[in-house]
Formats: structure tokens, C-alpha cells, sequence
């Protein structure tokens, strides 16, 4: 099983990241004090930065023709990679950029106020007016997609709600209000799973989204972050921690255990490649963290290794019986 990278520590504290397409070595984060800055997995220095602090946090980064970022101001910006310039710019409406996603050519950017903007991603595309939508009374604190068709947003008002990437963000539906805040959602190859603030994981059948939900109840805090590796799907909760679930072809989810932890800190961002090779996470350290997690069986056997590692460790640590005095009889 190949090793996943170890950990690498920034200047400041990142609080958004994105792979960079077709890539599992190079990524973008996003900065509390407003950088945003390319990275390698095998080099110490950022490879690229751009620094905007008069607006605010680089609260979202995502790859769309060039590389995207969302500022705590509203505003939206996109560079082209390849010759360092900044492509376009457009201005929000003064609410914090709080969820990005780049589809079909398209920059979703979700906001504070609980609002969606649809933008054209490409580096020569027209900066007019974005097409938008408030499918939300509080902020929009997840953005995933089905097929690259179906836009999916958790709102921390309760609501998932769906909308048609091919028809101008079209209302294809919402739920009611749960009595609990949506932190997170993700695709999966069979459900929609949404993270909330008290614990539970809610799990739709992809093909039955007016249907009421699956409950998964657990004992850890909120779920920060989610995303979907295959048949496994990560959550980063506010305990600090990395778990694994498997998901079953009927839209169940089992919890395989935890794969890894920020000390405490809770885990707010969890990004995969596009390959499905490695998932980054971050929390309120300045680590950026990384997982093998490309299915469930070779976690499973990960967690075994673990617990057979320490299993072996407890042993060597008992007080070993003296032992006897060798005879001819021992051999017979």
C-alpha cells in the first residue's frame, strides 16, 4: 500500500484547499490573512502567492480553467496558472464567500447570505452578471454535484436543496428545515449525505431525494466536512478526528473506525484528487494532513496493521516469564 505524504505545516493558517485537476502532488489553499498559495506535497515553499489581505479570508479556493478564490469581502478572483496574471475579478455583494465548486465548465460560489452564484469558469469568460439563486436563509456551508448536472447545496439553515446546472440553477427541489444546522455534504456513487452540527450523518438515495432521510446516529461532534472516495465516505468532525464509513448499494453507511486526527482541533476541510489517490484535511492548526483512502477494503486492512502493530507493542511490554532451564526432555 503505497504511504500518503507526510503532513505539512504552512505559515498561516489555511482554511480552504483544492487539488489541483489531474494532479495528486499539487494543491491550492486558502489563507485566514488572505493568500492563497499553490503547494507540493514533496516541497517545503509554496510554488506560487498571491496575497489580497484588504479582503479578508481566502475562505474558498477551487480549479476552473484557472485557479479561483473567494474572499471574506464577496469577491470572486481567478489567475491563470500558466502565466502568472490574474484573469478576472468579480465583485460580491459584500457576504463572505463561504462554499466553492467547480462543474461543467462553471464556478458555483455560495455565500453567507445564503445565496448561489453560477459563473462561467473559463479564463476568457464573460465577467457579466452571475446567474443566482437564495436557496438559503443562513449560510450555504457545502456545494456538491450529481453527474455534473444536479447542483446540491447544504444550507446551515437546515435545508439540502437541488438545483439543474443545465437550466440556469432551476429549483429542482428542497427539503424542509431540519432542527439542526447542514455543515457539510457530498455525492456518493448511490446517496447524498449531508453532515450536521449535533452529529448525525443524513443520507438520501440519489434516486429518492424527496424521500426523508437515512439517520446515522453517532457519538462523535459535528461533522465539519464530508466527502466521498468510491465506496468510503470521510467525515472531519469538531472532535479533531477522521472516520471512515462504507457505504452499502442500498445507501447505508457503517463506520469502519477512525483513520487519523488534528490533536483535538476540529476538522473543517476534507479534499480528495481527482483520482481518488489521496483526501487532504485541515483544521484550526497551519497542517495540512493526508489519507490513502482510495476504497474501503484497503482502510479496513490499514486499521488491522494498526491494531495488530499494537497488539504487538502491548506484548512486548508485559513482563516476559523466566525462562526454563533447557533439558534433553524439552525436545521430545
Amino acid at each position: 500500500m503505497p504511504k500518503a505524504p507526510q503532513p505539512k505545516t504552512l505559515e498561516a493558517q489555511p482554511i480552504a484547499l483544492a487539488w489541483q485537476p489531474e494532479s495528486r502532488r499539487h494543491f491550492a489553499v486558502g489563507c485566514v490573512d488572505g493568500r492563497v498559495e499553490i503547494h507540493s506535497t514533496k516541497q517545503a515553499q509554496p510554488l506560487a502567492r498571491v496575497w489580497h489581505g484588504d479582503r479578508g479570508a481566502a475562505s474558498a479556493v477551487a480549479w476552473g480553467g484557472g485557479l479561483c478564490a473567494g474572499y471574506g469581502d464577496g469577491a470572486v478572483c481567478c489567475w491563470d496558472t500558466n502565466g502568472g496574471a490574474k484573469a478576472w475579478k468579480a465583485k460580491g455583494r459584500g457576504d463572505k464567500v463561504t462554499a466553492m465548486l467547480s462543474t461543467r465548465g462553471l464556478l458555483a460560489v455560495g455565500d453567507d447570505g445564503g445565496r448561489i452564484a453560477l459563473r462561467d469558469a473559463r479564463l476568457s469568460g464573460d465577467r457579466g452578471p452571475a446567474i443566482s439563486t437564495q436557496p438559503h436563509a443562513d449560510y450555504v456551508s457545502g456545494l456538491c454535484a450529481i453527474r455534473d448536472e444536479v447542483l446540491v447545496s447544504a444550507g446551515a439553515d437546515g435545508v439540502l436543496a437541488a438545483m439543474d446546472l443545465r437550466k440556469n440553477l432551476k429549483s429542482i427541489g428542497e427539503t424542509d428545515p431540519f432542527e439542526d444546522e447542514l455543515l457539510s455534504c457530498c455525492v456518493t456513487p448511490h446517496s447524498v449525505v449531508a453532515g450536521t452540527a449535533t452529529g448525525p450523518l443524513l443520507v438520501w438515495s440519489r434516486k429518492d431525494l424527496d424521500k426523508e432521510p437515512s439517520v446515522i446516529a453517532s457519538e462523535h461532534d459535528s461533522v465539519e466536512a464530508l466527502v466521498a472516495v468510491q465506496d468510503v465516505v470521510l467525515t472531519g468532525t469538531g472532535d479533531g478526528v477522521v472516520r471512515a464509513y462504507e457505504e452499502g448499494e442500498d445507501a447505508s453507511l457503517t463506520d469502519i473506525g477512525g483513520i487519523g486526527a488534528h490533536g483535538g482541533f476540529p476538522v473543517e476541510v476534507l479534499a480528495k484528487t481527482s483520482g481518488d489517490e489521496l483526501v487532504a484535511s485541515l483544521s484550526h492548526d497551519n497542517v495540512v494532513r493526508f489519507f490513502d483512502a482510495t476504497n474501503a477494503s484497503r482502510i479496513k486492512q490499514m486499521l488491522a496493521e494498526e491494531s495488530d502493530s499494537s497488539d504487538d507493542s502491548d506484548d512486548d511490554a508485559k513482563p516476559k516469564k523466566k525462562a526454563k532451564k533447557e533439558t534433553f526432555f524439552d525436545g521430545l
